[in-house]
């Protein structure tokens, strides 16, 4: 027997309760599957921050909140990541900073092993790839830990009686910091200072250049086998030492000067301000050579072959660092006649300034006692890694060493903040969105910097014939944020419109509805002086941080940034408490920036950079600045040295003529970078590896003279002063000693000549490298 049959309006409704049915069905299924997904991203970042916390590290849950929106499909992922880059957190670099200063963290000390433990791990759960700890033993160069070995120096007189030298004073130690509570600060020396104890007269050499000694000697002074005192400032202290030694003296001292300004107005000084206390002491290193001394040209690696200690090339007399009280005690006692020029005249109270040698009383000596310690340590580099998607062979690199001579606030601890931040951004972004730049981010934190750029030196030993076919730019933060005015820069010429994209892409901090780079430029010295709207100036590098071995060992494009103090205020280039032990974070937090704003903008000015050098599909380099450049350093080498060079029958005009090749090489090369077909991703890569080949071409096996590792003949860092530049440092290098030798060595202008052609060639090589690879009609 069958069903009844229904009427046709009734059927109709039955089906209309099913399908109604069915969706809401569906719907309280997506519901509850939401919340389910929503209760798992909110324990994820719960057990994220209680992790973080539990390490000191800064609060991830902002991040994870960030993350959860970029899970969602996005048309334009690029937008995202922009966005993530202007959303970073000056509370996470703040946050960063305290961790980082809250121990003393010398090279080769469990201070230094424990910050770069932190780093491992906190990228290796922020969504790197792989996070390496790579170690290389170095000799390093500490004080004494004996009690009675204190590294001193004494005023002693002459006991008739006793008929013997008696101490009537001694140099006391830095005073106890208010704004911290770990006094276990290791002693201020001067690392690779040579051990020894030595007593004679004190002459004052101004800042210990060569200059100074050879207008000391126009002045009738001697400074042979005396003790040197000297100013901190204007060359490298381990310039400084070498000086002293080549003119006899027997031991050095040096000491901070009071800042101008500080003493004109009467400026209090820190814990009030950044000034320097009259106890603060400069520490730093001797060091003149890059990397592991022992292993020059190789990495310091189980199993390489170490040159025995009593045959490296270290400081040969004793040198110390001293306060100002120390300083003003033992020149108000000076003898000799006052100096007589302006460029000599310091800022010390109460202090009349005199050439020496000796003492009024001509009874009393110095006697200057230092007991360093030379040790091979283990020193580790932590390298996280983020692969690219579409080039993985080809690196951006970013880096800041970790090491301090104290708490290291501003150097480097500032810039190690600033770049955790970068990396939590790009992890973050890896990590939850699945998101990756074209080309792979290495992160770098650097070890033992401070005594001659020994991590990054090692690294570029062990990876250089890598990094030498692979490294398309090195991004270096050390000292990033020293003043709240505006931003400078230094770096390889080609780079300058990279800079000058990234700091576009940056909000004025003081908020006004300008950039980054609108400030830069407005604020600019040259400028504000002359009424005119030039780019910034972006500066050619040194080798004072670690971005050295990149550009001098394999010519890899290179640059580094930092915030400055207004120069009108502020009339230091450096921050006054530098390397003493008053740099803390209550310097950062309550006086140099207290809102951490400027800390932000340089990172978001780096991180940027980095999106431009990771993700453009045509590397942002331009040649054209390079040859201009070259163009104006040859300019100036001319006028400096030219009249001299043409005295001796030595032609300038091979190297005048190729500079002018290089300019229309350069201009025909980026006029053909228009035509490329972008949709040809070996075309792409081909026009990629010229722009990125370029700067290598001027790399020389062999070196430059007397610095055989130093290998970058068109830009160096100074031999007289490894804090400056030097253009064709080959050629200037060598017609300083002609200068400035009594009986210049006929041979060293074979070596003019030498340079010459090696420049020549170096430049020559460049053209190659832009030429088409095709037969042009």
């Amino acid at each position: 027997m069958g069903l009844p049959k229904m009427k046709k309006n009734t059927l109709w409704s039955v089906v209309l309760i099913a399908c109604l049915i069915v969706v809401v069905g569906i719907g309280l299924s997506q519901l509850l599957s939401k919340e389910k997904g929503s209760t798992s991203v909110e324990r994820t970042g719960e057990k994220a921050g209680e992790t973080a916390a539990a390490a000191g590290a800064p609060d991830v849950l902002q991040n994870a909140a960030a993350a959860e929106k970029l899970v969602q499909p996005l048309a334009n992922p690029l937008t995202v990541v922009k966005k993530r880059i202007k959303g970073m957190s000056a509370r996470n670099i703040k946050r960063s900073l305290k961790y980082l200063t809250k121990v003393t963290h010398v090279a080769g000390t469990d201070g230094a092993e424990e910050l770069g433990d932190w780093i491992h791990n906190k990228w290796r759960r922020g969504g790197f790839d792989k996070v390496e700890k790579k170690g290389y033993d170095a000799l390093l160069s500490y004080p004494s830990t004996k009690p009675n070995e204190r590294n001193k120096v004494e005023l002693l007189d002459f006991d008739e009686e006793m008929d013997e030298f008696v101490t009537i004073y001694e140099n006391t130690p830095e005073e106890l910091d208010p704004t911290v509570n770990n006094d276990e600060v290791m002693q201020a020396y001067n690392a690779y200072a040579k051990a020894g104890v030595v007593t004679g007269d004190l002459v004052y050499v101004n800042y210990c250049r060569v200059d100074d000694f050879i207008q000391l000697r126009y002045s009738n002074v001697s400074v042979e086998g005396k003790i040197a005192i000297c100013r901190a400032g204007t060359i490298f202290r381990g310039d400084k030492a070498k000086n002293a030694a080549h003119f006899g003296c027997i031991g050095l001292l040096f000491y901070s000067e009071p800042d101008i300004l500080a003493q004109l107005w009467n400026l209090p000084k820190y814990p009030e301000s950044e000034y320097i206390p009259e106890t603060g002491i400069q520490r730093g290193s001797l060091m003149l050579n890059n990397g592991d001394v022992q292993t020059p040209g190789y990495p310091s690696l189980d199993g390489m072959y170490r040159i025995p200690v009593e045959d490296v090339d270290l400081p040969s007399i004793p040198v110390q660092p001293i306060s100002q009280v120390d300083a003003r005690y033992l020149m108000r006692r000076m003898a000799g006649q006052e100096v007589d020029q302006f460029q000599w005249q310091g800022f010390l109270p109460n202090v009349t300034y005199r050439y020496g040698p000796g003492f009024v009383n001509k009874t009393e000596k110095v006697r200057l006692s230092v007991y360093n310690k030379l040790e091979v340590r283990k020193v580790y580099n932590i390298i996280g890694t983020i692969y690219g998607r579409t080039e993985p062979d080809r690196y951006v690199l970013i880096g800041n060493h970790r090491d301090a001579w104290v708490y290291g606030a501003i150097d480097p601890s500032g810039g190690t903040a600033i770049m955790m931040e970068i990396a939590d951004v790009f992890g973050t972004l890896k990590k939850k969105m699945n998101w990756r730049p074209r080309r792979t981010l290495i992160f770098c934190s650097w070890a033992a910097e401070e005594f001659g750029l020994i991590g990054s030196n090692e690294f570029m030993e062990d990876y250089g014939r890598i990094m030498g076919m692979r490294a398309v730019a090195y991004l270096n933060l050390e000292i990033l944020v020293q003043g709240n005015y505006s931003m400078e820069a230094s770096s390889s010429p080609n780079m300058k419109e990279a800079l000058y994209e990234a700091a576009r892409m940056v909000p004025d901090p003081d908020g006004s509805d300008d950039s980054l780079y609108d400030l830069w430029k407005d604020r600019q010295l040259f400028n504000q002086l002359h009424g005119r709207d030039a780019p910034p100036r972006v500066g050619t590098l040194g080798g004072g941080s670690d971005y050295a071995s990149f550009v001098g060992q394999c010519g890899v494009s290179s640059m580094n940034a930092i915030y400055m103090p207004d120069p009108m205020r502020a009339m230091y280039a450096v921050y006054p408490v530098y390397h003493t032990r008053y740099e803390t974070f209550h310097l950062v937090r309550d006086i140099v920036d207290p809102d951490f704003i400027y800390h932000k903008t340089m990172g978001q000015f780096y991180a940027s950079l980095m999106l431009i050098m990771s993700n453009s599909k045509i590397l942002p380099f331009n040649c054209r600045d390079y040859s201009d450049d070259l163009a104006n350093q040859f300019k100036i080498l001319n006028e400096s040295h030219g009249a001299a060079i043409r005295e001796q029958n030595i032609d300038l005009s091979p190297l005048s003529n190729i500079i002018d090749e290089l300019k229309e090489a350069t201009k025909l090369f980026h006029q053909r970078m228009n035509f490329i077909d972008t949709a040809q991703p070996l075309e792409v890569r081909r026009a990629n590896d010229q722009l990125m080949m370029f700067e290598r071409a001027f790399i020389d096996p062999v070196g430059l003279p007397g610095r055989p590792y130093t290998r970058n003949v068109v830009y160096a860092f100074s031999k007289q002063n490894r804090y400056s530049s030097a253009k064709f440092p080959g050629i200037v290098d060598t017609m300083y000693q002609l200068i400035n030798s009594d009986e210049p060595d006929p041979k060293l202008w074979t070596v003019i000549r030498q340079q010459i052609s090696t420049v020549t060639h170096a430049i020559r090589s460049a053209i190659y490298t832009l030429e088409p690879y095709h037969v042009t009609e």
